[in-house]
Parts: C-alpha cells; sequence; structure tokens
C-alpha cells in the first residue's frame, strides 16, 4: 500500500502518548517502571542477597554502615498493538472501511516505530486472525505497509470472535488500537475481556458516511442487506425511521464509549470521508494521542 511520503516526514519525530501503559519489553527510548543498570540515577536500594556488586556505593557505605545498591532508570518499548477487523461488513461505503481503516493502521503503526516503540498488526475476522511479525525501528515501516497492502477482507467470521481469538497474544501492558465498524450485536463482553488483559484499549469506530447519514442511501421504500448474514428487511426511508435510527446509533456509540472509559481508554468516531493528515497532524495531537 502507498502512504504519502509527505505525512510519513510530519510524523517521523513524533510518538504515541498513552494514558496509563508503560514501556515494558526491549531497549527502547521511554522511561520504564523497571529500575537497573543504566545511565540515569534513579534511587537506591538496601543491597540483597545476588545484586550486582559493581552497584553498591561506597559513600553510603561509609555513612551508614549498611550496603545499598544504586539504581538507573530503564529505558524500554511500549507493546503496541494494532487489530484490524477484515469481517464483510468493513468492504462497505465510498471510501471503503476497510481501505480506509488500513491507512489508519499504517500510520499508526509508523508514529509506533517512528517513536521508538515494537509494534505488531494483527488482520482478520473470527478465529481467522493474521498476525504480522513484531517491527521495530521506522526503517522496518516499508515492509509493514506491504504486510498490511496484502491483506483483504474475510468472507467469513465476525469480529466479536476476532476480538476472544486476540487475547491469546496480547502480553503486557500494553497499547491496544482496535480499528473496527463495531457492528456486532453484543460486543460489550469481548470489550471487557479484552480490557481483563491489561491493555489500554483504543477504540476507533471507522464508518461510511452513509451509515451515519441514512439518506444517503434515498428516501421511501428500500431494501437493506445484512452484509454479514444476507439477511433481507424492506422498510420506508422518513423522518420518523431516521430519527429511530440516529437515536439507535448514539445509543451503541455511547455503549461502546462507556466500557473503553471505565478503563481509561478511548473511542473515537472515525468517518471515512475524514481527512487522514488532519487527523494525525492537528485533531490528535490537539487530545493528547500525539507527540
Amino acid at each position: 500500500m502507498i502512504v504519502s511520503p509527505a505525512l510519513l516526514n510530519k510524523l517521523s519525530r513524533a510518538k504515541l502518548l498513552t494514558r496509563w501503559a508503560v514501556a515494558s519489553v526491549g531497549v527502547g527510548e521511554r522511561r520504564s517502571r523497571t529500575k537497573g543498570a543504566g545511565m540515569e540515577f534513579a534511587e537506591h536500594r538496601e543491597y540483597q542477597p545476588g545484586d550486582d556488586l559493581r552497584y553498591l556505593d561506597p559513600h553510603l557505605y561509609a555513612r551508614f554502615g549498611a550496603h545499598y545498591i544504586r539504581q538507573y532508570e530503564v529505558y524500554q518499548q511500549l507493546p503496541i498493538t494494532i487489530l484490524l477487523d477484515a469481517s464483510r461488513s468493513m468492504n462497505f461505503g465510498h471510501p471503503n472501511k476497510f481501505d480506509y481503516a488500513r491507512s489508519l493502521a499504517a500510520l499508526f503503526g509508523f508514529v509506533g516505530l517512528a517513536g521508538g516503540d515494537q509494534v505488531q498488526i494483527g488482520v482478520g475476522a473470527g478465529r481467522r486472525l493474521h498476525w504480522s511479525v513484531r517491527y521495530h525501528g521506522a526503517q522496518r515501516a516499508q515492509r509493514m505497509f506491504a504486510w498490511l497492502g496484502e491483506r483483504t477482507v474475510e468472507n467469513e467470521g465476525d469480529f466479536g470472535a476476532t476480538l476472544r481469538s486476540a487475547t491469546r497474544n496480547l502480553s503486557g501492558r500494553g497499547l491496544l488500537i482496535i480499528l473496527s465498524d463495531w457492528w456486532e450485536d453484543d460486543i460489550e463482553a469481548e470489550l471487557a475481556l479484552l480490557v481483563a488483559t491489561g491493555q489500554e484499549v483504543w477504540g476507533l469506530q471507522v464508518v461510511s458516511p452513509e451509515e451515519l447519514d441514512p439518506t444517503m442511501l434515498g428516501r421511501g421504500e428500500v431494501r437493506l442487506v445484512d452484509i454479514e448474514s444476507g439477511h433481507e428487511v424492506e422498510l420506508a426511508i422518513d423522518r420518523a425511521s431516521i430519527d429511530r435510527y440516529e437515536r439507535a446509533v448514539a445509543a451503541w456509540r455511547a455503549q461502546i464509549q462507556a466500557v473503553l472509559s471505565r478503563s481509561h481508554g478511548r473511542y473515537l468516531l472515525a468517518p471515512t470521508d475524514g481527512n487522514v493528515e488532519k487527523l494525525f497532524v492537528e485533531e490528535w495531537r490537539a487530545r493528547g494521542m500525539i507527540g
């Protein structure tokens, strides 16, 4: 897939800013909660058998007659997992929801790599979940883009099952970014399961303009087909039905947001007609997501 070089240049010094997820893997650029060998002094602690004697502080021993170990700040990588919904409902809209979500995933991944973090991407539906390798370093970005460009929408499987399957691949208290249209009957249980893994979850709801404004489909008698199940229903698009639809969508969005808010995560609406560059360079910086 092709990503704008100009936009990548603007994001080349950016990083993802989390609310509470911390660096916990490898060697990176973020201060972790771990203390150990390093260059930047953090604190002293009492000596324990087995500690590296090189870090004994002779000055404190001279003053207090007790052994203390010098501890230093440890800088590590934040584990970032990006989960992309490839169920059939994502193959809809103008622009296409899956293509738009794939572009967002590529840019989130690039910002993660540019910030010195570890990035892994999962794409799929149901139990058919394809995982990339774990990428490190901005120089691996083109390989990540190429891998994403090969992914397609699945012919079967619901995203709720994908979320349940993804929990087996999550480790550590990292950042989990989910890109989906969230058109599932019972997603709250799956979200709660992901939150329980200890991830900071960002849930982006990718929607087409037609889904936000059903009048774009026309007015009067129409036949709608559920792209996931094939179920058909005939209805009249009038002011009353539009009002009911808008209330239902607002309630559904509020339900997803409430689950994420309770775990100090984020909920974001991402219409496919939105300007991607404006999102990453302006709007999401202003919201404290990108630094």
